[in-house]
């Protein structure tokens, strides 16, 4: 197995992310803190490519879940302290998954952590969050699972999959809203340019809420997604809010952050949806 041999292989040379399902598949040259004795999962994420220079952007990294914490450990050569992050103390998470580019930001309650990776070993990681999501939002129960509440458009080829791929039993939503990508045009003395507003999907299960958006740093991705997700417990407040002339869905958690989302000509069905998320959260 790898890094399993002791024989002095470096690690930083692996360019795949891999599983890691007991400790005794960890990487010999990386230190893990001594308490760490259990697993219930990890994963192995290789370091940046160089650029032109020979610098890269971020090291080595494992990802271990134990019972009650999520522990990232950097290699040892980049001087980076282990990050011990309790579950109960975790308010959300961003999953983003554009091209080759992926990341995974922990978002707690006096901080976050960014970990970056490359996406061509993609299966690893995609088993590693499910299983880190079963055991932050444990399934609840459903007396009801009835058909979800559906607002906005019917959900296009890339986000009914996108959907598909972060659900699983027991987290079937009670609302959902949609709102597609839409492409406009701009016009600059004789020329025009298209210009896309990114497509957002809301949707609330018994656990949690999650948001897929094409969104990244304003600007629509055509070719991937981010995932967001946070408990219900962690909400403090769902809305619809007028911006100047704009108009929100603003996501409000108990530190203090949120999630906005920019609205269209949607802003009637948002407010429906956010209608929905405020009943089922008041009738328990």
């Amino acid at each position: 197995m790898i890094g399993t041999d002791g024989d002095g292989i470096d690690s930083r040379q692996y360019i795949f992310s891999f599983a890691i399902e007991t400790l005794s598949l960890v990487p010999t040259d990386f230190v893990l803190p001594p308490d760490v004795r259990s697993l219930r999962a990890g994963v192995f994420l290789p370091q940046a490519e160089p650029d032109w220079i020979g610098r890269r952007k971020y090291p080595a990294r494992i990802l271990l879940l134990t019972e009650r914490e999520v522990v990232v450990v950097a290699h040892p050569a980049a001087g980076e302290e282990p990050l011990r992050l309790p579950l109960d103390r975790l308010e959300r998470i961003e999953w983003g998954r554009i091209l080759l580019t992926g990341w995974i930001v922990f978002i707690w309650d006096s901080g976050q952590k960014q970990l970056l990776y490359n996406t061509r070993a993609r299966g690893p990681v995609e088993k590693f969050m499910r299983m880190f999501q079963d055991r932050w939002l444990p399934a609840r129960p459903q007396a009801d699972a009835g058909l979800p509440s559906v607002f906005g458009a019917p959900l296009n080829v890339k986000f009914e999959y996108a959907r598909s791929s972060e659900l699983v039993l027991g987290d079937m939503p009670f609302a959902q809203f949609f709102q597609p990508a839409v492409c406009g045009t701009r016009r600059l003395l004789w020329f025009r340019r298209k210009r896309w507003s990114p497509g957002d999907l809301v949707a609330a299960t018994p656990r949690r809420l999650l948001w897929i958006t094409e969104r990244r740093h304003g600007r629509y991705e055509r070719y991937g997604t981010v995932s967001h997700w946070a408990p219900l417990t962690m909400v403090a407040e769902v809305q619809c809010a007028r911006i100047e002339r704009a108009s929100e869905m603003r996501i409000t958690f108990g530190s203090g952050g949120s999630w906005r989302i920019p609205l269209g000509e949607n802003e009637e069905e948002a407010r429906a949806f956010v209608a929905a998320v405020q009943e089922r959260r008041n009738t328990g």
